[in-house]
């Protein structure tokens, strides 16, 4: 982050957009991921304009019906405010109202993650200890272990996410595109998948991610033996 804060780009109106969308979203009581406060990073790097963050209570209050809100620096601000007067008639003040109604402070919305990670936690759990289990230590795929979020980052092996997440879904398990945290969905290793376990029950998740593991090492093995034959 305070590289982004010391970037000089050549161009004066050089902006980065800042999407801090799971900044509160916690797994565990215990432990969290800190994150320093980009706004604060530019000011101190001497370039209090170079971002806009965003951030949203779609996957806090409901997906879709949330509120939105954005943070910068006053310069920026107020060319927002100034180009919004031509973009919007008005805002959902009621929707607006029922958010500050329900969640009142900061507190609130801490209390409400901490019930969605009630609901959360054992999902990732679920998929993790299937990794692990059946992949830990084979040298053919590495994990993230989040502290928070909605999602688990899975590194094949090089050239083989596409092949794995088209396995899957000939076998009744469709995953997120390969390389879809790329710009453009352009994994130039095609070996980075993205696992989101919100959905499904912690059983479902199981039984999917041990689907998924057995794809993980047909495309492996099949790699692994063309490497031997060259």
């Amino acid at each position: 982050m305070r590289r982004f804060a010391a970037l000089k780009p050549a161009a004066e109106d050089f902006r980065i957009f800042w999407d801090n969308a799971y900044a509160v979203h916690d797994l565990y009581e215990d432990r969290s991921d800190f994150l320093l406060e980009i706004l604060g990073e530019c000011e101190r790097a001497g370039h209090p304009d170079m971002v806009y963050e965003f951030a949203s209570t779609s996957k806090v209050s409901f997906a879709g019906a949330g509120i939105a809100a954005i943070a910068s620096s006053k310069a920026n601000l107020d060319f927002i405010r100034k180009s919004m007067t031509v973009q919007t008639i008005g805002y959902d003040k009621i929707n607006q109202l029922l958010h500050v109604n329900y969640f009142k402070n900061l507190q609130g919305i801490k209390a409400q993650m901490t019930r969605h990670a009630q609901i959360l936690r054992p999902k990732f759990e679920a998929v993790l200890k299937v990794l692990e289990d059946e992949l830990g230590g084979l040298g053919i795929g590495e994990w993230t272990k989040p502290n928070g979020g909605y999602f688990i980052s899975f590194d094949a092996m090089e050239g083989c996410a596409k092949e794995i997440v088209a396995k899957c879904k000939e076998a009744g398990v469709v995953l997120t595109s390969a390389g879809a945290t790329f710009p453009y969905g352009k994994d130039p290793k095609d070996s980075n998948i993205r696992i989101a376990p919100s959905f499904p029950t912690p059983e479902e998740m199981a039984q999917a991610t041990d689907l998924f593991v057995l794809c993980v090492k047909l495309v492996s093995v099949k790699k692994l033996l063309a490497q031997k034959e060259n």
